[in-house]
């Protein structure tokens, strides 16, 4: 079966975070995967999509994923500092077979921020749920660019498209790394947590039926060579 993955690297994100995260995942799914990119740059290992927005609108970029004119079929959505450890084939197969062809399904957010609960980190949908969100932001981009909070906070609090939240079904899906993996470091090295990078520990081995590791924030994936699920995943992929 036949879906599309899609990508927004715009702004400072180099093109090595896509293609990383297409390729790996072209590794672990028996699915035939479309990929497609918003970005403003030349690139091969994907169709590019020329973003609708100025160089600098960030996470902004994510309101047009939902474009009615976008690919056809069912879009995978991924942020592109999210590295696979394993496949996750099985729950696409879920998002599929339920046909929700109304609703978004995506991850809950790892600390609701700003007491929202969407995230925009993970989505799944079929081209034309959510296709007021695109059409609405780009009506009044100027302003709605100024509220706090980014893509995900507008979308949820103001949008509230039809969701349904895929970890509370698969609570392994996705583990965000600092907010569920971590700890802060404020006490000494632990067994459980021996590694600190930038203001963080974190575990050398994690729980081997997580799917989905989110970097989103600081460290991202090319500072943590240190933690082997993230080299071999991420490090050692070959683009």
């Amino acid at each position: 079966m036949k879906i599309n993955l899609l990508t927004v690297c715009t702004d400072w994100y180099p093109l090595e975070y896509a293609n990383k995260l297409v390729n790996r995942l072209q590794q672990v799914s028996q699915y035939d995967i479309s990929n497609y990119c918003i970005t403003d740059r030349d690139i091969q290992f994907a169709e590019p999509i020329q973003p609708k927005l100025p160089p600098g609108s960030g996470w902004w970029n994510k309101t047009q994923l939902f474009d009615i004119d976008g690919p056809s079929g069912w879009n995978l959505y991924m942020d592109i500092d999210i590295v696979i450890i394993n496949e996750f084939d099985r729950i696409i197969d879920h998002v599929i077979h339920a046909d929700k062809r109304d609703t978004i399904t995506c991850v809950s957010d790892a600390i609701g921020w700003m007491d929202n609960k969407f995230s925009s980190s993970w989505m799944m949908f079929h081209r034309g749920a959510g296709a007021d969100i695109s059409t609405t932001f780009m009506a009044d981009s100027n302003n709605i660019m100024k509220q706090p909070g980014g893509d995900q906070v507008w979308i949820g609090k103001t949008m509230q498209p039809k969701i349904e939240y895929i970890d509370e079904t698969f609570p392994n899906l996705k583990k965000n790394l600092k907010f569920d993996l971590g700890s802060k470091t404020f006490s000494p090295l632990s067994s459980t947590h021996p590694v600190r990078i930038g203001g963080w520990q974190f575990p050398t081995t994690i729980n081997e039926r997580v799917s989905l590791v989110d970097c989103g924030g600081k460290p991202k994936p090319h500072e943590l060579e240190q933690l082997d699920y993230i080299k071999r995943n991420w490090h050692d992929v070959r683009i």
